[in-house]
């Protein structure tokens, strides 16, 4: 996908606060609102239980969105952060693992910190199934580059909601669509890989790795060798049009119902609607074919294990186990080679150009073992190397150890502390990057912390609010604003204290800018 020029969005609030918004937490978590279950679109996938869904196949897309409360936070052009789950695009449960659902407790913690840093953020659910046990390489390898394909279509048919709702039913979320920025965990990875690079539906056609060796189709169906495992016809293509499955009317669910007969498999969602985003991040994952990047391509940030043994690291075959033994799938580029590619091209050269000193970022240079900007490389070795398939390639992860599945993940420790604090660098690698993007297309940089020190108390405050320096601090200038980014104070004194009589102010969360000689600091308070 090529990088689209956007227009600099007009910004409620001002350059300081509106930078500072979208690098720190701002809003805490009583503050932040949760819409479950937001229908995005339906799909066909050949893998649901009819039943369930009311006799039809056609498989509701539901996404969850975070973000700041309207009480406490009244901007409407904020930009969107979407996070794709892991499970290896295989139901939780049947992918032999507790994680596989936008409620993996990783996705909801990035989700929230997103959203107390004032993003609109989203975990959202794709269409999951392929053949991943069949020991027919044409029907192994076919279904799951469909099931990457699926997933793709539906991802832009999300980015495709955000900008009707936007444009079209009173944007309901606040967001400024144009401003989306995704990451994708373990195969989420894949899907943020393939929709930052696929351009083109050559590229997942000519390929001779995509196209059938033997005569017999996926579904059962008579192919010829040479055909392309993507029949457009059927599934439509990459952008999720053609292929129209023909409706035949409504099921008591609310759900389209179709007709078998007819060979479309695809329902056309949001057509007419942009599907760009700005940048690309994934936790693992892999390219499903180093051709797909091409120069102009989004910038793209990766945090991949070295030890990765379903998705490789540099470049590789996937593998799935069946049984007692591991069958090859697919050979795909991981991130090593991926990023290096995207620098190469200069895709990258908004973060190499940026001279960050960021201690993440210095660090990540100075261990990574290939010297590989924009790439951050997770070194947990597995514990035998007789068994390299059990490593610990996604240390984020926890979950319940009483859920059912939770025996069947050996890898993950399952301790939550050590799970947030890989959040933690997670976070701390890609939020300085996202801001530099952002900047880009009209966001202005983060504010530059002050190496001074300053208490602004009392907090809550209802009368007067006090402004102290510590260890020598000194201000040179001071400005409040209230949430939608109007000033409700400015003053030019220099010093070391001052008081702001806030009793006439109205009652809500303001930012309180201290400017020093060395920088900014921003402090949150509530006036009530």
């Amino acid at each position: 996908m090529k990088k689209f020029t956007l227009l600099i969005c007009s910004l409620l609030v001002s350059s300081s606060v509106f930078a500072q918004r979208y690098t720190t937490e701002i809003f805490n978590d009583s503050e932040i609102a949760v819409m479950s279950d937001v229908s995005y679109g339906v799909n066909f996938n050949p893998y649901v239980d009819s039943a369930m869904l009311g006799g039809t196949n056609l498989q509701p897309l539901q996404a969850d969105f975070y973000m700041p409360s309207p009480t406490a936070d009244t901007t409407t052009n904020r930009p969107v952060v979407i996070v794709w789950h892991t499970g290896s695009f295989i139901p939780k449960g049947l992918n032999g693992s507790p994680l596989g659902t936008r409620q993996d407790s990783a996705v909801v913690e990035m989700c929230r910190r997103f959203a107390k840093m004032g993003y609109v953020s989203i975990a959202a659910s794709y269409r999951l199934g392929w053949l991943a046990n069949s020991t027919n390489l044409d029907v192994r390898r076919g279904s799951n580059l469909l099931a990457v394909y699926y997933s793709i279509q539906d991802a832009k048919a999300l980015v495709r909601y955000l900008n009707l709702t936007q444009m079209g039913a009173g944007n309901p979320y606040g967001i400024n669509a144009s401003n989306t920025i995704m990451v994708g965990q373990g195969s989420g990875g894949y899907i943020t890989f393939a929709y930052a690079t696929i351009d083109k539906h050559s590229e997942v056609t000519a390929p001779n790795k995509f196209k059938y060796q033997d005569s017999t189709g996926i579904f059962g169906q008579p192919v010829l060798p040479g055909d392309s495992y993507v029949d457009t016809s059927i599934v439509g293509d990459i952008d999720g049009f053609g292929g129209e499955v023909v409706v035949t009317g409504q099921n008591t669910l609310g759900l389209p119902t179709m007709d078998y007969s007819s060979p479309g498999r695809n329902y056309i969602n949001h057509a007419g609607m942009p599907d760009d985003i700005l940048m690309a991040i994934n936790m693992g994952g892999a390219l499903g074919d180093g051709a797909w990047l091409e120069q102009g391509d989004v910038p793209m940030l990766s945090i991949h294990s070295k030890y990765d043994f379903f998705a490789p690291y540099d470049t590789g075959m996937v593998y799935v186990p069946i049984g007692q033994q591991f069958f090859p799938v697919v050979s795909v580029t991981g991130s090593y080679g991926a990023i290096k590619k995207a620098n190469d091209f200069g895709n990258n050269d908004i973060f190499l150009n940026a001279n960050y000193t960021d201690q993440i970022w210095v660090d990540q240079q100075s261990t990574n073992p290939t010297s590989e900007e924009c790439l951050y490389t997770v070194e947990i070795a597995p514990p035998s190397a007789t068994m390299p398939w059990v490593v610990n390639t996604a240390p984020w992860n926890w979950y319940d150890s009483n859920d059912p599945y939770a025996s069947q993940n050996p890898a993950n420790p399952n301790i939550e502390a050590t799970s947030q604090a890989w959040i933690d660098t997670v976070m701390a690698f890609i939020i300085p990057r996202m801001a530099t993007v952002l900047q880009a297309e009209g966001v202005p940089a983060g504010i530059v912390e002050a190496a001074q020190s300053f208490k602004v108390y009392p907090n809550p405050a209802s009368d007067l609010v006090a402004i102290k320096g510590t260890n020598g601090s000194m201000f040179t200038s001071v400005q409040a604003f209230d949430i939608t980014g109007r000033v409700v104070y400015a003053s030019d004194a220099t010093g070391n204290s001052l008081s702001i009589d806030v009793s006439n102010w109205n009652n809500g969360i303001y930012l309180v800018q201290i400017a020093t000689e060395n920088g900014v600091q921003v402090k949150r308070i509530v006036v009530n």
